[in-house]
């Protein structure tokens, strides 16, 4: 885990789960992990994991190979892409969502995009 006040600008590569509390710029990669955006971060990222959990403030792209979950209070800015996206009541969502088919339904490699803006209240 990252405390909250630590500070990063640059790029975070991880083979295990990392839960992150404090600001980072530039990249977070743990692809086949889960990345945990603490309730007082705040990253301004590119970001890929199995799994993404938002609590705090994400903004840049996030990519997750098998879900991503905005919790209440949190607010998420950008592109998001994953097959499964689970938001929360309170949470802020303003992002294009692209969800991917599963591999077992594509036809044409499609997929799905959404542009949203909203706030869950």
């Amino acid at each position: 885990m990252a405390g909250e006040s630590l500070r990063i600008k640059g790029e975070i590569t991880a083979n295990e789960d990392l839960r992150f509390e404090g600001e980072i710029e530039g990249t977070i990669s743990v692809p086949e992990h889960t990345l945990v955006v603490g309730r007082t971060a705040r990253v301004h990222a590119n970001v890929q994991a199995k799994t993404i959990v938002v609590a705090g403030s994400l903004m840049g792209s996030a990519v997750a190979k098998e879900r991503c979950e905005v919790q209440e209070a949190a607010t998420v800015e950008g592109t998001v892409e994953t097959p499964r996206l689970s938001i929360k009541e309170g949470a802020c969502l303003t992002a294009q969502v692209l969800m991917p088919m599963p591999s077992d339904k594509k036809k044409d490699e499609g997929v799905v995009h959404h542009d949203f803006q909203a706030s869950v209240a």
